[in-house]
């Protein structure tokens, strides 16, 4: 859409941050760098003050040195004489009385040591001074050495410093670069793992360091990828082969029917193509419900009573089903009335299939859990068995047979939907004898 084409109340958009396309290691080299020269910058900087303070000090500790010197020679004379030769580090300054000054010129001898000024007074001045008259004698300081030192210091320090923050430079380069090249490695490694690649790994450098646990991070990655794909495929087999069977049974029966159509029992074949129809609907169903359920969709949420729930369940199959206790009101659980429902029905049906006499569903409320057992006075599960029973089209030993319309995802699907709603459901032993399956889930508020 046009620029033009916007809607007036549209919310500016941000512009986006140009991305730098400085690799790691120059980063690392300009940061370290930058941080060389800046500390180098400011010691410097408190060097060249340290200096300029001290020798500012020893300034005016000679000036007034000289300015005393001065004063007492000008105090045994009792008069200004005509040609005063006076050594001083600066400029001389010397009033009288009255307060008219005696202004120093260019010193004239060179051998002295330190500048000596020749001071000529006015007549007046040649005059005798009264003992105890007052005068005064002002010194300035010399900054000769002190703009000498701060010039040699900075000559002297900026080339150095300048050649050490290249060594650093050039020394994290090299340094960044050797710790990088496993990186590298790695890099290459996982731009070859394809979908029909996933059991190659990344190299795993020797030093224990953030790198050695990247890479192991990296492969634990994979290796969970490489699990989820094996399991994918698995399921799809697995899904293709209990797809597969009433495809065939009913292509069978139709190939009978049309075979010899003068004597087949037409209501009855009929029927069992239904039957196969049902089973065929069903495995495509639970087939759906999964693949939501791997997709972590949210459904609608709400306060259920699993108790008014388990007795709806009890109700629908009166004789099959009994309840232990009367929890309605209070074992309330926060989830999907929908899913927790179908969740329930495939742990009843399942234990309606494995059960002698009836099945007993309990629901009981523990601190802020809700409990949901559902009890059968079965053959049961062996206790090797409890964790993969809840596994995809897994059927135990006992219960291969199809002909009881189960397809060995009603307790993958229960469990699914347990874990989705924070919960857990695990396989034990019951009371009566056979399995329990107890449905753990938080309580709602």
């Amino acid at each position: 859409m046009a620029p033009e084409d916007e809607p007036a109340d549209a919310a500016p958009r941000r512009p986006r941050r140009p991305t730098s396309g400085l690799s790691v290691r120059a980063k690392a080299v300009l940061a370290a760098a930058g941080t060389v020269a800046f500390a180098i910058a400011l010691c410097m900087l408190a060097l060249v003050l340290a200096l300029q303070h001290n020798l500012r000090a020893s300034a005016d500790l000679d000036a007034q040195k000289a300015a005393v010197a001065i004063k007492g020679q000008l105090g045994r004379t009792q008069t200004m004489p005509k040609r005063a030769f006076i050594v001083a580090p600066g400029g001389v300054t010397i009033k009288d009385a009255s307060g008219r000054t005696v202004t120093p010129v260019a010193p004239t001898d060179p051998s002295a040591t330190k500048p000596t000024w020749r001071s000529t007074p006015p007549a007046e001045l040649a005059e005798p001074l009264g003992a105890g008259q007052p005068y005064s004698v002002r010194v300035s300081p010399s900054t000769t050495s002190l703009d000498s030192a701060t010039g040699l210091l900075l000559r002297q320090a900026a080339p150095a410093a300048a050649g050490l923050v290249l060594f650093v430079a050039g020394l994290t380069w090299l340094l960044v670069g050797r710790a990088l090249r496993p990186v590298a490695a790695m890099r290459q490694e996982f731009t070859e793992i394809t979908e029909r690649a996933l059991h190659r790994r990344v190299p795993v450098p020797p030093a224990r360091d953030e790198i050695h646990r990247l890479a192991r991070t990296m492969n634990a990655t994979l290796d969970r990828l490489h699990r989820a794909m094996t399991r994918q495929r698995q399921f799809v087999a697995d899904a293709s082969h209990e797809l597969r069977s009433p495809i065939a049974a009913v292509r069978a029966q139709l190939e009978l029917v049309l075979a010899r159509p003068s004597r087949t029992d037409w209501p009855t074949a009929v029927h069992k193509a239904l039957r196969d129809t049902d089973r065929l609907q069903a495995v495509a169903s639970d087939l759906l419900l999964l693949a939501r359920l791997d997709a972590q969709e949210t459904p609608p949420t709400a306060a259920v009573d699993l108790g008014a729930l388990a007795a709806e369940e009890v109700r629908r199959h009166p004789g099959a089903l009994t309840m232990d206790g009367d929890q309605e009101g209070v074992a309330v659980v926060t989830g999907s009335r929908v899913q927790l429902s179908r969740l329930l029905t495939n742990l009843a049906d399942n234990a309606r299939r494995h059960t002698r006499t009836t099945v007993s569903v309990g629901v009981a409320v523990e601190g802020g859990t809700v409990e949901l057992a559902v009890d059968d006075d079965g053959p049961g599960i062996p206790e090797a068995d409890r964790e993969r029973v809840f596994e995809r089209f897994t059927r135990l030993d006992d219960a291969r047979a199809r002909h009881d319309g189960g397809t060995g995802l009603g307790l993958a699907i229960a469990n699914d939907i347990a874990h989705a709603h924070g919960g857990t459901l695990t396989a034990l032993t019951s009371p009566r004898g056979g399995a329990r399956l107890l449905l753990r889930l938080p309580r709602a508020g």
